[in-house]
């Protein structure tokens, strides 16, 4: 058998051919591995018994458990709601509506925890609003992309219930601290957005809201709130199981919007069809990223993943070697989803790392925004697609407007790094074992 770098550098080689030539990331990602297993001798028996692992999975039944909730919501258009309830609160100050839009993308990710979903959704509430009041179209759809990643951070988080259960890590914490890491995204986006709205004079409402106008929108967002809520909650307090909740919240999301008299027969043979593809592609991924995790484990490139990172470590420091793990990251989240990631390498880096006091939940938030990163870059950037397609803008135009907000995540990507009580403080100060 080959030597792992060479079989590694042939992976990587077939890999990047098979996604440039046009060919689906995830089929490309299933086809290199199945490449990488003959070069290795491995039985190809393997790939299949690989493939059926995560349907064996009963924490990944959440996964169609909260897209279900959350497309619900989508549907039915509840969603408009919580614009409604924040639009007179927020858009009174300059870049008003631009906070609004991140604002509201953090209280979709407690409906929804997608980032296509969160950047369609918004793209269609808000886009032609924003440039109504006088947003240019770049910044409106730059400030959409942008906030979209609030919809994979913001718990119930479907990354997140992936990356836990590929690491054998809580799922309860990991939504903590994808929550940790919302609340910093959403400080950044805020103070990034009213420093550029004053400076080039965007925004501010033009009607003024009567506090019972306010009262009442808030009011009729409640409900919808407090889905997400009770799901966690009962998480939190030991009463579900987090598969349980999903179907929890999948119940109390329906409920809602037949108390809002906005369900038909259509509108939930739409709401199954829907969630049922979107977890098929997911399913899917994650079989692949299970294929990928079997031929690199078999073919003794993860043990020289762990010799590579073990051997920087002990050489430099650990530091040293987590900065090379994020930079890695951060490039492969350009091609790759997180699931692909957290599945193939999450268990097999955390084994590297923890000997030298790194926390495993450190490791699992690099994953979730090191490659979450990704959504907002080409060349398979969800955000930035659904987007661009959504308010017809060219994608190399929204792209540069996308600069100062790609250069916030990189600066708090360098916080959760070398900082990482930066996030970790919230699950700590929640009693949960970190």
């Amino acid at each position: 058998m080959m030597d792992p770098l060479t079989l590694g550098i042939i992976f990587f080689i077939v890999l990047f051919a098979l996604i440039f030539s046009g060919l689906p990331v995830t089929f490309s990602i299933g086809l290199s591995s199945i490449v990488l297993m003959l070069l290795a001798n491995v039985d190809l028996t393997t790939a299949t018994t690989a493939v059926m692992q995560p349907l064996r999975s009963f924490p990944l039944l959440g996964v169609f458990l909260f897209t279900f909730m959350g497309v619900v919501f989508e549907k039915t258009g509840l969603t408009k709601l919580i614009v409604d309830a924040l639009q007179p609160i927020l858009g009174r100050v300059k870049g008003g509506l631009a906070v609004a839009v991140a604002v509201g993308c953090a209280f979709f990710g407690l409906l929804t925890g997608a980032v296509a979903a969160t950047a369609a959704a918004f793209s269609r509430l808000m886009g032609s609003e924003m440039e109504r009041r006088g947003y240019p179209r770049g910044f409106t759809a730059a400030v959409i992309t942008a906030s979209a990643p609030l919809g994979a951070f913001i718990p119930p988080s479907i990354p997140a219930i992936i990356i836990a259960t590929a690491t054998n890590t809580s799922v309860l914490t990991m939504f903590i601290v994808g929550g940790a890491l919302g609340i910093l995204v959403l400080l950044g986006l805020i103070i990034l957005i009213l420093i550029i709205s004053y400076k080039n004079n965007l925004g501010g409402l033009e009607r003024r809201y009567t506090l019972r106008e306010m009262l009442l929108n808030i009011a009729k967002a409640m409900p919808l709130l407090a889905v997400p809520l009770l799901v966690l909650g009962s998480i939190y307090l030991g009463v579900f199981s987090v598969t349980e909740a999903g179907a929890l919240g999948a119940l109390s999301a329906l409920a809602v919007a037949a108390a809002y008299k906005t369900l038909t027969p259509r509108k939930i043979l739409d709401i199954i069809l829907e969630s049922g593809k979107t977890t098929a592609v997911v399913i899917f991924m994650i079989g692949n990223s299970y294929i990928l995790n079997y031929a690199w484990s078999l073919s003794k490139l993860n043990y020289a993943m762990i010799e590579f990172f073990t051997s920087m470590s002990t050489a430099i420091s650990p530091l040293i070697a987590l900065t090379v793990l994020a930079a890695i990251l951060a490039v492969f989240g350009m091609f790759f989803d997180v699931i692909v990631l957290a599945i193939a390498w999450g268990a097999t880096i955390i084994s590297a790392f923890t000997p030298y006091g790194i926390n495993p939940y450190h490791i699992n938030a690099l994953f979730l925004f090191g490659v979450l990163l990704g959504t907002a870059t080409p060349p398979v950037g969800a955000a930035v697609f659904v987007t661009a397609q959504s308010l017809n803008i060219e994608v190399e135009k929204l792209l540069k407007a996308m600069i100062p907000f790609i250069v916030m995540y990189l600066l708090i990507y360098v916080i959760i790094v070398y900082i990482p009580d930066s996030f970790l403080w919230l699950p700590k100060a929640l009693g949960l074992s970190v």
